[in-house]
C-alpha cells in the first residue's frame, strides 16, 4: 500500500487528510511536529508527503520539503496565507504543487493522484548514478544549517568545500549535493586524494598518454573527462603536493584538461567538490596550501558537525540528538538486510546516547554491525556493547561528561553525554535530597505542570509525592 506523511500542527486537520486520503485506499502516517516529520521521514517508505507551510515551530514546510526532495518523496505544500510568492517559492524548491486553505476535497484529490502518477512514472527510468545513496539523518540546528546550505546551490556551477572531522559523512553530503542538481543524470565520481602517489593521482584525474610513464601501454580517458556533465568529488585534498595543486587550479580556472605525457587540452564541464578534515585556512597561513585554489574551491563552504554537536531543543525545551535517530536508521537497516527485527534495550540505548562516538557517524555504522551481527538475540542489551561503549565514564573524563557539549573540548574528552542525560543526572540529584514536585520545581525554576512533563519524558516520574 502506498503510503503518505501527513504533517499539520493542527490534529484536526491531519485526522481530515487521513480520513480523505484513507477513502483513496493510501496509508497515511501523521505528525503534528516538523521534528518528528522529519524522523519519520529518514525511516522511509514514503512515496507522497502533506506538509502545511507555517507549522510554528522553528522548522517549516519548506525544511521538510528539502529533506524530502534528495528521498525521491512528492511533496505537496498547504498554506492558510495562500500567496503567489509562496506558491513560487514552493515549486522552485521542487514541490509537485502549492494548495491554498481551505482546499476542494475533490482539487486535493486530483492532484494526489497526479502527484502519484508521476511518482510511479519517475521509478522505472530512474538514472541517477550509482554512488553513495544513503539518506542524510538529522533534525538538529547544525544539520539544518547543512541542508538549507544543500537546496540553496542545487542548480550551481560553484565549487564546494566540505569540511568535518573523520567519519562525519562528507562524502554522502557531497553526494546529496550532486543527487539535488540538475547534474544528477550524469556521473558523480569520487576520488579519494591521500591515497593516491602523485603520479598516479594525476593520472587518475586528468589521463595520459600512451608512453607518459612506465607500464603506460595505451591513452587513457581520466576521471574528469569520465565525469563529463556531471560532478567530481575530490577527497582528502589537504593532502595533495603543491605541484599537484598547481595543475588542478589551472583545470578550475580555465574548465579543460591535459593527459600526462601530452600536449593537447581538453574541455571539461564538470562541477567539483572537494573535502577535508583539516583546517585548509590555517594550512594556507602555515604554506602548505595554495591560497589561490584554496579560494577557487572554497566558494560555496559547508561544515559537517561531529556528533557531539548534533542536538537542539524542541519546542518543550527537551533536547534532541541526532545519536538516537542514527541508531534507529543503522537498526533499520540491518533489520531489513538480515530479515531480523533487531531493538535495542532501554539502558542499552542509554549507554549509547551518552558515548562520545570519536569515530562520528562511520564508527556508529561499525559499532552497529558489529552489534546485529554478534548479540546473542534480537534484543541488544548492555551485555552485547564493546567495553570502549561500557566504561568510557572513567573518572578523567568526568568532569568534561558533567558539563557536556557546553565546555571548550580538550584532549580526552570527547566522549560526552547528551544535555538531556546531563539534565537526568542533575535532577536525580535532586530526588536523593527532596521528593516534593513542589520544591523541585522551585529550584529549577519551572511550574510544575512542566516539571510533571519532564519527569515523565525521563521515566523519573514515579518515586515522588505530589506536594
Amino acid at each position: 500500500m502506498t503510503r503518505v506523511l501527513v504533517v499539520d500542527d493542527s490534529r484536526e486537520t491531519c485526522d481530515l487528510l487521513e480520513e480523505l486520503l484513507g477513502g483513496m485506499g493510501l496509508e497515511v502516517v501523521k505528525a503534528t511536529k516538523p521534528e518528528d516529520a522529519l524522523q519519520k521521514l529518514n525511516g522511509g517508505g514514503f512515496s507522497l508527503m502533506l506538509s502545511d507551510i507555517n507549522l510554528e515551530a522553528r522548522l517549516d514546510g519548506l525544511d521538510l520539503l528539502r529533506a524530502a526532495k534528495p528521498l525521491g518523496i512528492e511533496v505537496i505544500l498547504l498554506s492558510g496565507f495562500g500567496t503567489i510568492e509562496k506558491a513560487i517559492e514552493a515549486v522552485k524548491e521542487g514541490a509537485f504543487d502549492f494548495l491554498s486553505k481551505p482546499w476542494d476535497n475533490e482539487e486535493l484529490k486530483a492532484l494526489v493522484k497526479r502527484a502519484m502518477v508521476r511518482k510511479d512514472a519517475k521509478a522505472p527510468v530512474d538514472k541517477s548514478p550509482k554512488g553513495p545513496q544513503s539518506v542524510m539523518i538529522g533534525s538538529s540546528a547544525k544539520m539544518m544549517e547543512v541542508y538549507k546550505t544543500i537546496a540553496s546551490i542545487q542548480n550551481s556551477r560553484a565549487t564546494v568545500l566540505i569540511s568535518g572531522e573523520s567519519g562525519t559523512g562528507k562524502e554522502l553530503v557531497a553526494s546529496t549535493v550532486h543527487l539535488s542538481s540538475d547534474r544528477k543524470d550524469r556521473p558523480f565520481v569520487a576520488v579519494n586524494c591521500g591515497a593516491l602517489t602523485e603520479t598516479l593521482l594525476e593520472s587518475e584525474l586528468f589521463g595520459h598518454v600512451r608512453g607518459a610513464f612506465t607500464g603506460a601501454a595505451g591513452d587513457k580517458k581520466g576521471l574528469f573527462e569520465e565525469a563529463s556533465g556531471g560532478t567530481i568529488f575530490l577527497d582528502e585534498i589537504g593532502e595533495t603536493s603543491p605541484s599537484f595543486q598547481v595543475r588542478l587550479l589551472r583545470v578550475l580556472q580555465e574548465q579543460e584538461v591535459r593527459k600526462v605525457g601530452g600536449n593537447k587540452t581538453t574541455k571539461v564541464d564538470v562541477r567539483v567538490i572537494a573535502a577535508t578534515n583539516r583546517d585548509l585556512s590555517q594550512m594556507v597561513k602555515d604554506g602548505k596550501f595554495r591560497e589561490d585554489l584554496y579560494y577557487r574551491l572554497s566558494v560555496v563552504e559547508i561544515r559537517v558537525p561531529p556528533l557531539r554537536e548534533r542536538w537542539t531543543k524542541d519546542r518543550d525545551g527537551r533536547v534532541v540528538s541526532d545519536v538516537s535517530l542514527l541508531l534507529d536508521h543503522f537498526l533499520g537497516e540491518a533489520s531489513r538486510k538480515d530479515r531480523v527485527g533487531y531493538a535495542l534495550r532501554a539502558d542499552a540505548r542509554r549507554l549509547l546516547e551518552t558515548y562520545g562516538w570519536p569515530g562520528n557517524v562511520r564508527e556508529m555504522a561499525n559499532v552497529v554491525e558489529h552489534l546485529t551481527q554478534l548479540s546473542r538475540g534480537r534484543e541488544i542489551t548492555p551485555d552485547d556493547l564493546p567495553a570502549k561503549l561500557t566504561q568510557h565514564n572513567h573518572p578523567a573524563a568526568s568532569v568534561a561528561q558533567a558539563a557536556g557539549p557546553l565546555v571548550e573540548l580538550v584532549e580526552g574528552w570527547d566522549h560526552l553525554p547528551t544535555l538531556e542525560e546531563l539534565e537526568r543526572r542533575y535532577i536525580q540529584v535532586l530526588l536523593k535530597h527532596e521528593t516534593r514536585k513542589s520544591r523541585i520545581a522551585e529550584i529549577l525554576g519551572k511550574d510544575r505542570t512542566t516539571l510533571y512533563r519532564k519527569l515523565r519524558d525521563l521515566g523519573l516520574a514515579e518515586g515522588t509525592e505530589e506536594a
